[in-house]
């Protein structure tokens, strides 16, 4: 019986050895594809915009006998959102450099396509973008509407440059080719002052116009190095 123990022990240490090799420990990879992000205001409707994004995808096995990975690397995203304030229009797409950390498990079927689930977060830092403010002023421009363009992270911008949030997505691989869907929605109240406001009325604009935070769905196409 101890002979038929240790046996056993040992095709199994072998067996566990054996899957472990057949799990990469490095991955690298690129990514492209679709935007459709909004914004959330308690009171207010949004409306999507679509945008882009692009990356570069690095995945590092995290346990030798599961195909756990913990996946990260840097992506630039454009976002953005629409917004009607009753007569005012406000148009927003910032562009954000975006760092992911997420983990993933992969299941593999019948070794022609490996789908996993990931989830995690992502930190951005907003690197440029314009907000495009339209109103109508009937005592200047007697009914006219009036346009006017900013910074969105500039001095007088209205959207402050870090956002944090949660990700998560689905992902379909097929020999190098890979296929995600997913979505990510910001923790963090973005709203630096009110849309169109007075930068001198911040406080009283946060408090009357409430917490502003992004969300985007995305759809990404890439390849495995």
């Amino acid at each position: 019986m101890k002979k038929l123990f240790f046996a056993l022990v040992g095709v199994a240490m072998v067996a566990s050895s054996a899957v472990a090799q057949n799990y990469e420990k490095n991955l690298y990879g690129v990514r492209a594809g679709l935007n459709v992000s909004n914004a959330s205001m308690s009171g207010f409707d949004f409306n999507s915009r679509v945008g882009f994004h692009v990356a570069g995808v690095y995945q590092r096995l995290l346990m030798e006998t599961h195909p756990l990975y913990l996946e990260t690397g840097l992506q630039i995203s454009q976002k953005g959102f629409k917004a009607d304030f009753w007569a005012d229009k406000e148009t927003a797409n910032p562009l954000y450099l975006e760092i992911p950390i997420m983990v993933n498990y992969k299941f593999n079927i019948k070794d022609v396509v490996t789908l996993y689930p990931s989830i995690g977060f992502y930190y951005a830092l907003g690197v440029s973008g314009k907000s495009k403010y339209e109103y109508m002023d009937t005592e200047e421009f007697e009914g006219e509407s009036y346009s006017e363009k900013s910074d969105l992270f500039g001095a007088n911008g209205v959207m402050k440059r870090s956002d944090f949030g949660m990700r998560f997505s689905a992902t379909a691989e097929w020999k190098q080719f890979v296929f995600s869907l997913g979505y990510e929605f910001g923790f963090v109240n973005v709203a630096k002052i009110a849309a169109g406001g007075n930068p001198e009325s911040n406080e009283d604009a946060l408090s009357s116009w409430g917490k502003l935070k992004t969300g985007n769905f995305f759809l990404s196409v890439g390849y495995n190095f």
